[in-house]
């Protein structure tokens, strides 16, 4: 697509959020409190550690022009509408649990109308597969695979977040889906994606993703979710992410078998530590550092390339 298309498409993107803004000012700040934008900065650096993986694995040079930085921005809008949909879908689901969790949410205050909240969220979802399609196909799948599942994840009648052998395998699906988008996106083939990636994305940090439960053991509980906090207890589940930690930490090591990066893996992976562990608990800054995990891959993939392998 030519830089004049990717600029109209830019613009047909924005336009949707522009105008229900202006007719909706009241509804659209209370549906923008809710929109949880570390989790869509964490499925977009994703989908970057993807492009540049490929880039250092094909021993090219990273480079990214105009058109690549266009095209990055409207794929993030996209993954913007899809949040939308899923974060609406869910809270619908987990009212009950976040009545007792999270009473800040637009449904639990009743400050949008549920119907209102409905029509948005399924046109959001119209508007993301929409957009994503006109890019590139890889960007379409890529969308329409979060939001299949996502909905499998939240939603009646599956609601696989119940289980705690699905849940968070489910989020690791997800995050590979982007990492395998941005790789497909540099230039490669979806059947050259890493098996050491694949097995770090669907591994340990799929585990990992179990963080966010911690602040809603009490809602899950009462409300049947089989998170591990709740059958486990905050304590040992504060225990297998620490181990877990490491272990993220020791693949990236082993990776790049680059000797001085210990230097900077060392110091992070205790700043991880304090953070799962300080009091009280903050879930906020453990999600961008979780974003940082694979922004800071995408640094030592630059140094490791400008150094040497």
């Amino acid at each position: 697509m030519d830089n004049l298309k990717l600029v109209y498409l830019l613009i047909f993107s924005i336009a949707p959020i522009f105008f229900y803004s202006i007719f909706r000012f009241k509804t659209s700040l209370e549906l923008l409190k809710d929109i949880r934008i570390e989790r869509i900065l964490h499925y977009f650096v994703v989908s970057a550690f993807g492009f540049v993986l490929f880039q250092f694995e094909s021993d090219r040079k990273i480079q990214i022009d105009f058109p690549k930085i266009l095209e990055a921005s409207i794929f993030f809008i996209s993954l913007v509408y899809a949040a939308f949909f899923a974060i609406a879908t869910n809270n619908e689901a987990d009212i009950e649990i976040d009545k007792i969790s999270n009473t800040n949410r637009p449904l639990v205050k009743k400050t949008v109308d549920i119907k209102e909240y409905r029509i948005v969220a399924y046109l959001s979802l119209l508007l993301s597969f929409a957009i994503s399609f006109f890019l590139e196909i890889h960007f379409f799948l890529c969308v329409f695979g979060l939001s299949l599942v996502y909905f499998l994840y939240s939603c009646k009648p599956f609601r696989f977040k119940k289980y705690v052998i699905f849940a968070k395998f489910l989020i690791g699906v997800n995050t590979f889906i982007c990492a395998l988008t941005g790789f497909v996106g540099g230039g490669g083939s979806v059947f050259d994606f890493p098996f050491f990636w694949t097995f770090f994305i669907l591994v340990p940090i799929a585990l990992l993703a179990n963080f966010v439960d911690l602040k809603d053991v009490e809602g899950d509980g009462k409300n049947g979710i089989q998170t591990i906090p709740v059958l486990f207890g905050m304590k040992t589940t504060l225990q297998f992410l620490s181990i877990i930690i490491f272990i993220c930490y020791l693949f990236v090591f082993l990776y790049f078998g680059i000797t001085w990066f210990l230097a900077i893996l060392i110091p992070l992976a205790v700043f991880h530590l304090y953070l799962l562990w300080r009091k009280p608990y903050k879930e906020k800054p453990l999600f961008y550092l979780h974003n940082f995990l694979f922004l800071g891959l995408i640094v030592l993939f630059l140094l490791a390339q400008t150094i040497g392998k």
